[in-house]
């Protein structure tokens, strides 16, 4: 029976899960109605995201929105709060730059209530919570079953009279967008105030957590202060949701930067309500933003080494662009006239002269929509030509390497030497014309690195033997001679040398 009831619990729990993972974002927003006597009225709107796709539950038919002390965390009123309404909204036209995107499909709930307050020397928050939020969001460290508050502040009226009559600020920016990992691309948080005497300043801030797996949709929801989300720091925290690289204007709204790794990511932007130079409510808005691994049409030039050895150059753009891909290279080369430009997507170029080029790329679709160029130097400089010498006989005696490099532009001025002594990683050497003595005797490969001052670059390779004993050449064979007649003996070779026995042996130390 134990272990039925346990199987049920874990079921029960699983399902739980099952059914709460698909909350992708949320705001609240509100606008003013007018009095009931000397109560204020506000209309205010719950807008929840959830992702079209996800297999978790579909938006609630009801929402517990509480309203709150903003500063004791009193609870003021809580509302069962039908929704009103459901939409979907989706990007179907990302752009004709754009290939392979992420799909961009929201399930989007509204939920309006009246709410009935008197004016306040705290003001007042209004709140919901659920959970869960997706599962796989990349700045939030891997963490699963994290839920969200979504809340509305309402003005206090002892910092500023007029505080409790107020519209809130209300995003306005679009709710879908194509955002590419790697690229630079823009997105706007703008919000617009019915009330033309405020002003607006944007920052990211925290997104707070809401529900749990246990308690999916609390009612009614905790008070305030709230907790935040788990973001996966030091990359990613609550001023940097999507890494460094990306950041908001704070008078616009509009974030911009360079898309982090292909995921999704939770953004949350605050809008302050500045009145008479103090602020006087905070509206926030909630959104995981997908980062997809997507194409959009780029001309790159990778930085290339000098060309040493001819004239010819090669180039190709540093990305793959979509098929129907249009090229269009100049080549800083206008002597050479219609041969400065080409339409091929890998095209070479024979430059008329050595020197600094500076290189033009663009790219485009059909009609040169979706244009995109760059640029770059690509150096000339033929006539280089590596080699290097090696003179020495036998193991432990030193071997000399001597430098022939050459080179027409420039002058030859570092150079990086590898003797190829396996015995060891200390055989290099920096100078032009070194030695080294080897322990060992066998074949050895050494080789030269060198440079010269224009960027070019080289390594030239030399095979060689190192003996075990000095090498002997002898120009005779067994020979038959008489007594008293003279023989002369030829040797060749390197080194001392030493004939025996010493009978009869004129120039015994020399090699005849």
């Amino acid at each position: 029976m134990k272990r039925i009831i346990l199987f049920i619990t874990v079921l029960v729990f699983a399902c739980q899960e099952l059914s709460a993972n698909h909350i992708t974002g949320g705001e609240m927003y509100y606008t003013y109605r007018g009095l009931s006597g000397t109560d204020h009225i506000y209309r205010v709107t719950l807008k929840l995201f959830r992702d079209h796709f996800s297999s978790g539950a579909q938006l609630d038919g009801s929402a517990a929105i509480a309203v709150f002390d903003r500063v004791t965390g009193a609870t003021i009123a809580v509302y069962s709060v039908p929704k009103t309404n459901e939409i979907q909204l989706q990007l179907t036209s990302p752009g004709p730059c754009i290939t392979n995107p992420p799909v961009v499909h929201y399930d989007i709930g509204f939920y309006e209530v009246d709410i009935v307050v008197p004016a306040s020397s705290n003001g007042y928050l209004v709140s919901y919570q659920r959970c869960c939020r997706i599962n796989g969001i990349n700045n939030l460290g891997g963490a699963t079953g994290v839920g969200a508050t979504y809340t509305a502040e309402i003005p206090a009226n002892n910092i500023v009279t007029s505080g409790p009559i107020n519209n809130s600020a209300k995003f306005i920016g679009a709710d879908t967008v194509i955002v590419c990992a790697g690229y630079p691309f823009t997105y706007s948080f703008a919000a617009a105030d019915p009330d033309a005497t405020d002003q607006l300043s944007y920052t990211f801030c925290r997104a707070y957590t809401g529900g749990t797996s246990t308690a999916p949709a609390p009612n009614p929801p905790s008070p305030p202060p709230y907790g935040t989300v788990p973001y996966g720091s030091p990359t990613f925290t609550s001023s940097a949701p999507m890494g460094n690289t990306v950041s908001i204007n704070s008078t616009t709204g509009l974030i911009t930067g360079t898309a982090p790794a292909a995921g999704i990511y939770v953004v949350t932007v605050c809008v302050s309500e500045i009145r008479d130079g103090v602020v006087i409510a905070v509206q926030r808005k909630d959104l995981q933003i997908k980062v997809g691994d997507c194409n959009p049409l780029k001309a790159q030039l990778n930085p290339m080494p000098t060309t040493c050895d001819g004239y010819r150059v090669n180039f190709s753009n540093g990305v793959t662009n979509p098929p129907g891909t249009e090229f269009v290279w100049i080549f800083g080369d206008p002597v050479t006239g219609i041969n400065d430009t080409s339409f091929s997507a890998t095209p070479f170029h024979d430059y008329s002269a050595a020197g600094d080029f500076t290189v033009k790329l663009k790219v485009s679709l059909a009609g040169g929509a979706c244009a995109d160029s760059a640029t770059f130097v690509v150096k000339v400089y033929p006539g280089f030509r590596p080699g290097f010498r090696v003179e020495g006989g036998c193991y432990q005696n030193p071997f000399r390497f001597t430098d022939t490099t050459t080179t027409d532009f420039g002058v030859v001025d570092t150079w990086s030497w590898n003797f190829g002594d396996e015995t060891t990683l200390a055989d290099t050497s920096h100078l032009q014309n070194p030695q080294w003595t080897f322990s060992t005797a066998g074949t050895k490969t050494a080789q030269l690195t060198v440079t010269n001052s224009k960027g070019c670059i080289s390594t030239f390779p030399v095979t060689f033997e190192v003996l075990d004993r000095p090498p002997l050449n002898l120009a005779f064979r067994d020979t038959l001679i008489c007594i008293n007649d003279n023989l002369l003996l030829n040797a060749s070779g390197t080194g001392v040398f030493s004939w025996s026995p010493l009978v009869n042996i004129s120039n015994a130390n020399t090699a005849t």
